[in-house]
């Protein structure tokens, strides 16, 4: 399987120390019960040696906030801590075999105009019962619903390589979702209602393998309804 990314892109919004905290530790306690990769997790150090002797209790929320503000920028003169950029953290899954490695990455928090907030996920490639793969849409509802992206998807790194990736948009790749009604697709592409957060478009049921013209019609096509199927109100 190709490598595949879960990105969240949202604007400026002003979290504080305690929300990002509390929303961090509710991402990776339900990263947990989704698949076993994504259970146990490590700061990250010089090397993976290192790395591993560090690893995070992600139950400890003042743990996570020692992250947090351990990943505050800091001005280059003075290093004074520039608030407007919030907080960040970056984590690793401490796998032995590259196909089964996982990081976390989170910015939030932050309020500059200039530059959004973010929680990426690098996603295990290969490994024996891969369950991710099968609770992806789960997995992209998880994350709407913590950070109530601008959007988010779930989408290969060959894909944004290769097409026109820009985190202000909604980028289609394998599921994407938005904050809003999406009333209907064609199969075998499919909708799940969110309710009140919105819509995930799942494109089509298995992870895509790139360079296929079936493929791409079908992104093409939920592209063409992002931009046109707007409820009412909008």
């Amino acid at each position: 399987m190709m490598s595949f990314i879960l990105g969240a892109y949202w604007d400026a919004r002003p979290d504080d120390l305690r929300q990002c905290t509390e929303n961090a530790g509710r991402l990776f306690a339900g990263l947990a019960e989704i698949d076993p990769l994504l259970a146990h997790w490590y700061e990250r150090g010089r090397s993976s040696k290192d790395a591993l002797k560090r690893k995070v209790d992600i139950s400890d929320a003042r743990r996570l906030e020692g992250l947090l503000l351990k990943g505050r920028s800091q001005r280059d003169i003075g290093r004074e801590i520039v608030e407007t950029l919030g907080f960040r953290m970056g984590v690793w899954n401490g796998a032995d075999k590259d196909e089964a490695e996982a990081c976390v990455d989170i910015h939030c928090g932050c309020y500059s105009e200039r530059i959004g907030n973010t929680v990426i996920i690098e996603l295990p490639r290969k490994s024996e019962g891969l369950r991710w793969v099968e609770n992806a849409s789960a997995l992209l509802a998880l994350v709407a619903e913590i950070w109530r992206p601008n959007w988010a998807g779930i989408m290969s790194k060959k894909a944004i390589e290769e097409r026109d990736f820009d985190a202000d948009l909604p980028f289609v790749d394998w599921m994407v979702y938005v904050p809003r009604p999406v009333h209907a697709v064609p199969s075998p592409s499919r909708v799940e209602d969110l309710k009140s957060l919105g819509s995930i478009i799942v494109v089509q049921p298995s992870p895509p393998v790139g360079n296929d013209p079936e493929e791409l019609s079908r992104i093409r096509r939920v592209e063409s309804i992002l931009a046109t199927d707007v409820a009412p109100g909008d």
